[in-house]
């Protein structure tokens, strides 16, 4: 390509997202990353069935549990222990490209084509105004946005009592079909639907960018329950799909493997100069353009930001949604077969909205457990290995999993640092995370509320884990948009303070998180920040 217009830094769900506007304006776009991929495990994954693939195929431990065992968790579970040997790419050379020191956040950053949403759960939802209530712009300034990005990925769900806090779009596809115990709870709560909603507890259907319906070449669910492992007719959206599509335009060009480092604006033309680093070979290049969209990540725009203005020791915010698991027992699967067409994620969802207006609403969903096999669960028993598994094996069909989330805002306790190495080697951020024991408190009682109405529901929780902060693999605020001019912020259009050419596009913008999935809002407001961008360079 000759010089570009805009140069869009990642792959992910929101650099991608930002890239579409900007290429249909006609712009020249080169998108530089560095674009780690599979290609030992996905070649071996058949097009079956996992129950068919356990009884008959030899090489099932090779995608099952790694050539080198990379698969079995060993240790206490981490983040990211949903990611089988097929998506271990997500985070590789991450420690040795951007490393972290910290005690307090058991983060997760992603250098592969399409970002860490190569792996997510595709939850797909809105934020409403209550969930954008301290951000300098509104949910109806991201509603066309919601609607472009809903139409493009395809999300499947249904208009139930979650309605007033998903929002709506009129692409919405029908939702995915339910497993044994989706069935099972959601009859439950039909039937005891208004004990439930006096306590503020409203469950329904998950809204998921998976495809219940064929759009485009991709196809929807086969229901194999294989979505840990494959992307089985590319039903669950991944950025790679979008950077695919991108590629038909004839102005647009993917480059890898490049780690941008920094930027500098031109003091005397409107351009903006980009120096980015080879892995392969340790190269640096310079790349220029007329304007500069970072979507790195909230991690990764911070240390370009910090990099680029020098300002190595400076700390700045950082929010990640608080999270816990909880296992439960489904009483009246105990014993009983269960549906053998599935698909891995969610399967229900649950909104907690207290009455006192004040509080923050909480964000659940529940899932089945199957196909990240019995060993995970077995290791974390409080029993033998052997008797574990005969236990497990027992109860496999009524397990189910629910993950709760929470709201973050930025504290003094929650902050993160570039600090320079001092011995020429690789740039680390420092991350420091600490709660405040009075929001703990808070969040706690939520939980209570979810875990008595699983009773309710006939599942009965066995104890609430909490993998660390930064689990949730949710990160914001790094760089917050804000109406108030001040040093390593955004403007509300997402220009970076201090540059005239430079905007952030990913969740380093967004102020703080509300406890609903975040991805779908990213993808939105990128969208919204590509249009912009193409908007000033007519």
């Amino acid at each position: 390509m000759s010089t570009p217009d805009v140069i869009v830094v990642g792959s992910g769900a929101s650099a991608t997202s930002a890239a579409f506007p900007l290429v249909e304006a006609g712009h020249r776009v080169l998108m530089l990353d560095v674009g780690n991929t599979d290609s030992r495990y996905a070649p071996l994954v058949p097009d079956a069935r996992f129950s068919e693939i356990r009884h008959r195929e030899p090489l099932q431990h090779r995608y099952f549990l790694g050539d080198e065992f990379e698969g079995v968790p060993f240790g206490r579970l981490r983040v990211g222990a949903q990611l089988t040997p097929p998506r271990q790419f997500i985070h590789r050379d991450t420690d040795r490209l951007t490393p972290v020191r910290t005690n307090t956040f058991v983060g997760l950053e992603s250098l592969a084509l399409g970002g860490l949403a190569a792996g997510w759960g595709a939850i797909a939802v809105q934020f409403d105004d209550r969930d954008m209530a301290g951000y300098p712009v509104g949910a109806k300034d991201l509603a066309p946005h919601y609607e472009v990005v809903s139409a493009r990925v395809g999300i499947s769900g249904a208009r139930d009592d979650l309605l007033p806090f998903y929002g709506d779009t009129p692409t919405l596809q029908p939702a995915l079909d339910l497993d044994s115990n989706g069935r099972a709870i959601l009859l439950r709560y039909q039937a005891r639907r208004g004990r439930l909603v006096r306590d503020g507890i409203h469950l329904g259907r998950p809204r998921l960018a998976v495809l219940s319906r064929d759009l485009g070449s991709r196809r929807g669910q086969r229901y194999h329950d294989m979505d840990y492992y494959i992307d089985q007719d590319r039903s669950v959206f991944r950025p790679a799909f979008a950077v695919e599509e991108l590629s038909r335009y004839e102005n647009f060009t993917y480059a890898s493997p490049w780690l941008v480092e920094r930027f500098r604006e031109s003091t005397s033309r409107d351009g903006i100069a980009v120096d980015a680093r080879h892995t392969g070979t340790g190269r640096v290049e310079t790349f220029t353009a007329r304007r500069l969209v970072l979507a790195a990540g909230t991690l990764g725009t911070a240390r370009i930001v910090l990099r680029s203005f020098e300002r190595y020791g400076t700390s700045v915010p950082i929010v990640s949604n608080p999270y816990t698991y909880v296992p439960c027992i489904n009483l009246a699967a105990v014993g009983k077969a269960a549906i053998d067409d599935r698909h891995s994620l969610t399967q229900l969802a649950a909104i907690y909205a207290p009455h006192d207006a004040t509080l923050p609403l909480a964000h659940a969903q529940i899932h089945s457990y199957r196909s990240l096999l019995l060993f995970k669960l077995a290791k974390e028993a409080p029993l033998p290995i052997p008797e574990a598994f005969r236990v497990m094996r027992e109860l496999l069909n009524s397990f189910v999993i629910l993950s709760i989330q929470h709201e973050d805002r930025p504290t003094a306790g929650k902050h993160c640092i570039l600090q320079r190495d001092t011995r020429g080697g690789r740039d680390v951020l420092e991350i420091v995370y600490e709660q405040e024991p009075a929001i703990a408190d808070r969040q706690a009682r939520a939980e209570k509320v979810f875990l008595r109405a699983l009773r309710t529901l006939g599942c009965w929780p066995i104890k609430r884990i909490r993998p660390g902060h930064g689990s949730s693999i949710h990160y914001a605020g790094t760089v917050p948009m804000t109406t108030e001019e001040r040093e390593i912020t955004a403007t509300p259009d997402c220009r970076l303070r201090g540059t005239k050419t430079v905007y952030l596009a990913d969740g380093s913008v967004l102020p703080y998180l509300p406890a609903k999935a975040l991805t779908l809002t990213l993808m939105a407001n990128a969208d919204r920040v590509g249009s912009l961008v193409a908007s000033g360079l007519r």
